[in-house]
C-alpha cells in the first residue's frame, strides 16, 4: 500500500511541477498576433541596435533564443523586450518548475560561465531584464565580482 501511496503522491507532484499545456496553447495563439522574427532579426530588432546602453552579443541572443523556447514552448521570435515573465509569459505555469536551474546549467555548458549562485528569475520583471543580467554575467567584471539580481523597471 505504501508503493501505491508513493506513486499516487508522485503522478501529483509531476502534474503540479509540469507546464500548464493549456496556458502555453493560449500564449502561443496570443503571441500569433505578432511577426515573427528570426533569431537574426530578432537579434536586429531588439539587441543590436544603435543606441542601446549596452552591446549584446550575438552568441547570447542565440542562446537563448534557443533555450527559451526549449523551456517556455513559446515562438522566442514573437516575445518582446518588455514582455513580462510572470504577468505576460506566465513563466511559473508554462515551464518546468527547475528552468532556472536548468538554465544556468546550460548557461555555464555554453559559456563556462557559473551564475548558479546569482541566478534569481524572481528578481527578472521582462524578458529584457533577463537579457541583460545574462549579458552582464558575461561581461569580464561580471566575473571576477559578484553581480546580484537586476530589478529594472
Amino acid at each position: 500500500m505504501e508503493h501505491v501511496n508513493n506513486l499516487v503522491n508522485s503522478l501529483m507532484t509531476y502534474g503540479w511541477l509540469s507546464p500548464n499545456l493549456a496556458i502555453q496553447r493560449r500564449l502561443s495563439q496570443w503571441l500569433l498576433t505578432r511577426p515573427y522574427l528570426s533569431c537574426e532579426q530578432w537579434f536586429n530588432r531588439y539587441w543590436n541596435q544603435p543606441g542601446l546602453a549596452r552591446t549584446y552579443s550575438r552568441e547570447l541572443i542565440e542562446f537563448l533564443y534557443t533555450h527559451l523556447q526549449e523551456y517556455t514552448g513559446l515562438e522566442v521570435g514573437r516575445l518582446q523586450p518588455s514582455d513580462r515573465l510572470v504577468e505576460d509569459l506566465q513563466f511559473p505555469s508554462i515551464c518546468w518548475f527547475d528552468w532556472g536551474l536548468t538554465l544556468c546549467t546550460d548557461f555555464y555548458d555554453t559559456f563556462g560561465v557559473d551564475i548558479s549562485d546569482r541566478f534569481d528569475e524572481g528578481c527578472l520583471e521582462t524578458c529584457g531584464d533577463l537579457v541583460d543580467f545574462l549579458n552582464l554575467a558575461l561581461e569580464p567584471a561580471a566575473r571576477s565580482c559578484r553581480v546580484v539580481g537586476l530589478r529594472m523597471g
